[in-house]
């Protein structure tokens, strides 16, 4: 299995845009932290302030995940600033998963990292995503902080 980070097009961040906001509203809403009313333009609202000029944002690169074999089966959205990394996206497509391919993409930007002089990755992943934590541990990441939060509703005081 050969994994690829592919540089993505204008074309292929439109489609993975539409895609990435509708679900990263949908992942703060299950975990508890918007409502369904607010949460597609909230996810816009952050989207385009991370990402104003797409591709082409500075220290942003977004990248397809490409297989020789199976052609593109995921994606991922990775910042560098100075020797840190952040991981903002990576998802490989459902039917995809359990080939190796996440285990492949964190491979992969390791090594892209290492050749950009990055000394640590860190990521966000929500607490309700075992499937992702218990892959990232595997790969040698460790929990660094926890964030807990509470809501409150409106109508107590």
């Amino acid at each position: 299995m050969t994994k690829l980070l592919k540089p993505m097009t204008d074309a292929d961040f439109q489609q993975y845009r539409e895609y990435a906001v509708k679900n990263y509203a949908d992942e703060h809403v299950k975990a508890g932290n918007w409502q369904d009313d607010e949460a597609p333009r909230l996810a816009d609202e952050q989207f385009h302030s991370l990402l104003p000029d797409g591709v082409h944002t500075k220290q942003h690169h977004l990248f397809k995940l490409h297989d020789e074999k199976e052609g593109d089966v995921g994606i991922l959205w990775l910042n560098i600033t100075l020797q840190d990394a952040f991981i903002y996206d990576i998802e490989v497509e459902e039917v995809h998963r359990g080939k190796g391919f996440g285990k492949g993409a964190i491979q992969a930007v390791d090594s892209f990292c290492r050749a950009n002089n990055v000394k640590q990755v860190r990521l966000h992943v929500f607490a309700h995503n075992q499937h992702a934590i218990s892959l990232y541990e595997q790969m040698g990441y460790k929990m660094t902080d926890h964030m807990m939060a509470k809501r409150l509703s409106e109508s107590m005081d």
